[in-house]
């Protein structure tokens, strides 16, 4: 049987002040963008996850990042200032140094069934405007009475001059 050792295990100072613990991470798919040179500059991103402190930030394609700048997320409510804290290709992971702003939500994200939706779109299409939908059916449905009575057009007489392109 092996020995059992007894260990007291002190705790760090890490440990001690709270460091060495980091908030709960929620995974997200949610679009947004970083903002900086005083809002004139912005780089699309992707957020997949999220906590309370940080956020990990997803590329499409490889950009220069500022060390500190404004991160918004299109499905939230608020803006945060950042600072990057590593990077991995197209991955990078940032720290909020400031409180969360509210800006109000920039988009909604709404879910129907499949169903509801195209009702909806079909309805939204023939409720247009300039009602486009609904003269381009009433217009389809007069070529398509056409189409079913053909008109027969009398031939040129053997007199008349020949057409372009005709053999003699």
């Amino acid at each position: 049987m092996p020995d059992i050792k007894e260990t007291n295990e002190q705790p760090t100072a890490k440990q001690e002040e709270g460091q060495n613990e980091r908030a709960r991470r929620m995974r997200a798919l949610k679009k947004g963008k970083l903002i900086f040179n005083r809002g004139l500059r912005s780089v699309p991103c992707i957020v997949r996850n999220l906590s309370e402190t940080g956020a990990k930030l997803e590329f499409e394609q490889a950009y220069l990042l500022p060390h500190e700048f404004v991160l918004q997320i299109d499905l939230e409510d608020f803006e945060v200032t950042c600072e990057r804290r590593w990077e991995d290709g197209l991955r990078c992971g940032v720290e909020f140094t400031s409180e969360k702003r509210s800006v109000g939500k920039l988009r909604a994200q709404i879910l129907k069934s499949s169903d509801e939706a195209l009702k909806e779109e079909i309805d939204e299409l023939r409720d247009s405007p300039d009602n486009y939908f609904s003269r381009k059916r009433v217009l389809d449905a007069q070529k398509q009475s056409a189409h079913e009575q053909p008109t027969r057009t009398a031939r040129p007489s053997a007199s008349s001059k020949p057409g372009f392109g005709r053999r003699r």
